[in-house]
């Protein structure tokens, strides 16, 4: 009996294909850590930050299934971030290093007329040897490893209690915006991959599909933002999104006191599950504040680097 090849093409999704796109990647994400790792709230603030007809690319069987997606997205002045996922069932065609290629060619378009190197990251679960193997060969290098840590709360968490100076408040959407900003900046700017952007923007992007202001809180030492946490309610769970301490206010307790609160809401609305990522080399040692309050690594993701450069015609 002859076999014949799967013929696929690459082009960009319409709005109405999000649900097909989040059970693609869901199907990835099984198959690489065992669960699903993506909603649909995802794909939603991904597509409302980017142009889906030029930085979104799907790949589709002959009979028009997706068996493949990618994006590309520039999250600051001089860095873009990308990923590719390919159907399980359809791996081994091709349809992965296309995507890729699809990539790199609109991350140059994009890039053409901004100034020096600009750096392409790419993600990818690292157990994917072939996928690893696909971006290494492609001229990328291993830059970082993040950990996906979680939590399965069987019991409302006791609140932490800080010095009589500091109190946690949730976040006020009309008074408490531009604190905020200031305060993530000021904690995440000497971070790896921090990536500096306009404030508008960044409220923009935080708070698309599934923004909860209940879910983001600020320590206040008077009226001085100390820290902050972010986080939202996704299908699998609480996603802690971002969390920083300002570094003199750091050793106080203020991380741990924010991730107890932010435990304590998610059991209060009937949520067992947190989750967070974070960067296995953190300077702030961030990793261990999570073991600290019960959270345990599950998964883990590569990022990989290469420097991409439009190159002008003579």
């Amino acid at each position: 009996m002859t076999m014949t090849t799967p013929i696929f093409h690459i082009d960009h999704p319409s709005t109405e294909e999000a649900q097909d796109v989040m059970d693609l990647v869901a199907l990835c994400d099984i198959e690489a850590i065992g669960e699903p790792d993506i909603s649909l709230s995802d794909v939603l603030d991904l597509w409302q930050a980017v142009d889906i007809e030029t930085d979104v690319f799907v790949a589709r069987s002959d009979d028009t299934k997706l068996v493949g997606y990618a994006f590309v997205e520039q999250t600051g002045a001089n860095r873009l971030d990308s990923c590719v996922f390919v159907h399980p069932e359809f791996k081994g065609l091709g349809i992965g290093s296309s995507l890729l290629a699809q990539v790199e060619q609109r991350a140059l378009q994009i890039t053409k007329d901004l100034p020096g190197p600009q750096r392409l990251m790419n993600q990818l679960p690292f157990t994917n040897l072939a996928a690893r193997e696909l971006v290494e060969s492609a001229g990328y290098t291993f830059s970082r490893l993040y950990e996906r840590m979680k939590i399965e709360l069987d019991a409302l968490p006791e609140l932490f209690e800080l010095p009589s100076r500091f109190t946690i408040q949730p976040f006020r959407p009309g008074m408490d915006a531009h604190t905020l900003f200031e305060t993530y900046n000021e904690t995440f700017k000497d971070s790896w991959g921090y990536a500096e952007k306009e404030e508008a923007t960044w409220l923009a992007q935080k708070t698309g599909e599934g923004f909860d202001p209940s879910l983001w809180f600020l320590v206040w030492d008077g009226t001085t933002a100390a820290g902050f946490l972010m986080g939202r309610l996704e299908e699998d769970g609480l996603f802690i999104d971002l969390l920083g301490v300002k570094r003199e206010y750091r050793k106080h307790g203020i991380g741990k006191a924010l991730l107890l609160r932010a435990f304590h809401e998610a059991y209060q609305r009937n949520e067992r599950t947190v989750i967070l990522y974070v960067d296995s080399d953190s300077l702030t040692n961030a990793n261990r504040l999570y073991r600290s309050v019960g959270m345990t690594p599950h998964s883990q993701t590569a990022v990989y680097e290469k420097v991409v450069k439009y190159a002008s015609p003579n």
